[in-house]
């Protein structure tokens, strides 16, 4: 018992000791920088009506601020302003950086939050009448905030140099350079140039960085000295004292609290935000050459909508001089409703122009949400933007080019199939099923995309819509007087078997094992068939063709990287489909040589990437097969 009395006294020693040291520590800064005659007179400043719940915006206007200023200056030890890196850098944090996903999706949705918050603000002073006299210059303040606030949102979601933001901006900017006299110069000034590029990423990296926080804070700081400043004259004209305030709880001592619980649950909606989103989204990188089902952020979404009833200049005055006259006019409020005690009508009448243009922003909003959820177009290409994202994804694992992310040869290959070839092949995303007239690519090269093609070589996903439909007989099917060339089901799986291990490379999962007999004997049943059967039409290994056609592709290394090489290169090759392929008029239409149009380099990468992503897309296109 005595050891334990003892213990308790020393720990009730050890505790004075700690708290005496941090008293001394306390009283030795005040001494030099007065921090606590500053701190109570911050806390005992008046709050006019007294403390409240209702006075909790501008706090947590501020702290969401603060919010992004933690997060962005974390993001900035990582980031890389420019048009080569800006992607990668922002592809880095998401998924390289431990933790970066989350401090970036918190900066995402706090920067969301402040939009909803300043705009909060904004609706809560002007149905208050914040800026009766002495307080227009407070209202005036509270108007800049939010251009600021939107000035923010448009640099940030620049910054990671994706598709969405950089065809949103060049949208916008393109508008704004349809201003009259100023238009053209404002519009170069904001890309840098005349077109968006290094110079436009560098300033809205500076704008976003350094002069938009710069003068944020300024407003701030501008803002809560004159809030301070009216308090103390209303508490002064009614013939009370500061100190007595105090007592009544209507001061910041008595707000604080209150502010403090709205800005922790502000941080923890953000926070839960951006844990279930799992960060923020990342699009591809920007590639200016490219097709964008380009897009606004939510709360420029109204503007898109009001643009499609202007055209040419006059786009300039729906989406940015309508909104601007709204502008005005709230900034005229002060100007013109003077009257101590306005009657609940004449407030009603001058809250009429800014009510009906806010029910028209979120009429406008959702009917363009609308819209796009039921236009068809539009979600197939949203759809392929998003495979081209993850195309971006999963490449720039591998490393990124120094050329920029937009060069990395996923996407390039993506993107000259999409060019070349999409107009009449399908593969994936890319082509219009309706209008391909040469054969599906998803599962090409596949056992079952062969089986598929076995069965029916005239499908419209194959043969059906090109030269040669009826010219290759079904295997297990055909027309009279041809007899079939697969007893059953067992034969054309051989066949398919052995066809798809020509196209296999060494890098390939093994298809056939060594200890696997039952597939040994598939394997060696469906290169017997070939031999024997199929090269009537085909060669293989420089044999067959028996019928002298000259037609029918060669069937060695078929689907193989080298085959598909010499396929897009020139297909009237020995090594494919060979020259009476295309000499015959009734062949017109059969897919042209590439050689002339691209680079030896360009080929191998789309015949890889043919190959590849043919194999690991599958969709509906083979389910002809039987």
């Amino acid at each position: 018992m005595a050891d334990d009395a003892g213990d308790v006294k020393r720990n009730g020693d050890d505790e004075s000791d700690a708290s005496a040291s941090s008293s001394r520590i306390g009283a030795w800064l005040d001494e030099r920088i007065g921090h606590r005659a500053r701190l109570a007179a911050w806390l005992e400043r008046p709050v006019a009506g007294g403390a409240s719940w209702s006075k909790i915006t501008g706090a947590l206007v501020a702290i969401c601020f603060a919010i992004l200023a933690a997060t962005g200056a974390l993001l900035m030890t990582s980031y890389s302003p420019s048009p080569q890196t800006a992607w990668a850098s922002v592809d880095y944090i998401t998924h390289g950086l431990a933790g970066g996903w989350l401090v970036r999706g918190i900066h995402h949705f706090a920067s969301h939050a402040m939009v909803v918050l300043v705009g909060v603000h904004l609706a809560e002073m002007v149905l208050l009448r914040a800026y009766e006299k002495p307080r227009e210059l407070y209202f005036w303040l509270g108007l800049a905030l939010f251009g600021l606030v939107t000035g923010f949102a448009i640099t940030g979601h620049l910054l990671p140099w994706d598709q969405k933001g950089f065809w949103a901006r060049k949208v916008e900017f393109n508008i704004l350079g349809t201003a009259p006299v100023i238009g053209a110069w404002l519009q170069q000034m904001l890309q840098g140039g005349p077109d968006l590029a290094s110079l436009g990423l560098t300033r809205a990296y500076a704008s976003h960085a350094f002069v938009l926080p710069v003068l944020f804070v300024a407003i701030l700081l501008t803002r809560a000295a004159l809030a301070r400043r009216y308090a103390i004259a209303e508490v002064e004209t009614s013939g009370a004292s500061v100190r007595a305030n105090l007592k009544s709880g209507s001061t910041y001592a008595a707000q604080l609290p209150r502010d403090i619980i709205a800005g922790l649950l502000l941080l923890g909606v953000v926070v839960l935000l951006a844990w279930r989103a799992h960060g923020a989204p990342l699009d591809a990188p920007a590639d200016p050459a490219s097709d964008y089902p380009a897009r606004p952020e939510w709360f420029l979404l109204p503007m898109f909508q009001l643009r499609k009833f202007f055209h040419g200049s006059g786009e300039f005055w729906g989406t940015v001089g309508l909104p601007g006259a709204v502008g005005l006019y709230l900034f005229a409020l002060p100007l013109f409703d003077k009257r101590p005690k306005a009657s609940l009508r004449s407030r009603a009448v001058l809250l009429l122009v800014p009510a009906l243009f806010a029910l028209g922003l979120g009429g406008l909003g959702a009917k363009a949400a609308r819209h796009d959820e039921g236009d068809a177009e539009y979600q197939k290409a949203r759809a392929k933007a998003d495979v081209r994202a993850s195309i971006a994804r999963e490449a720039a694992t591998r490393g990124v080019p120094p050329t920029g992310a937009v060069d990395l040869p996923e996407l390039r290959a993506h993107r000259i199939f999409e060019k070349s070839c999409a107009s009449c092949h399908v593969l994936g995303e890319l082509g219009d099923p309706k209008k391909a007239n040469a054969p599906v690519l998803d599962g090409w090269g596949t056992e079952a995309w062969i089986m598929a093609m076995l069965h029916d070589p005239d499908a419209p996903e194959r043969f059906g819509r090109t030269p040669y439909k009826e010219i290759m007989p079904s295997a297990d099917a055909p027309k009279p007087p041809t007899k079939p060339i697969a007893k059953d089901k067992a034969d054309m799986e051989a066949v398919a078997l052995f066809l798809a291990t020509q196209g296999d490379e060494p890098s390939d999962p093994v298809r056939v094992r060594t200890d696997d007999g039952a597939k040994l004997a598939r394997l060696k049943r469906g290169e017997t068939i070939v031999t024997s059967q199929c090269t009537t039409c085909h060669l293989y290994k420089d044999d067959g063709d028996l019928e002298g056609s000259g037609t029918a592709p060669n069937l060695f290394r078929y689907g193989s990287i080298a085959w598909t090489r010499a396929q897009i290169a020139n297909p009237t090759t020995k090594d494919t489909y060979r020259e009476a392929a295309v000499d015959d008029p009734a062949s017109k239409g059969h897919m042209p040589r590439f050689d002339s149009e691209l680079s030896a380099s360009d080929i191998d990468l789309v015949a890889r990437w043919i190959r590849d992503r043919g194999r690991a897309t599958t969709g509906g296109a083979i389910n002809s097969a039987r």
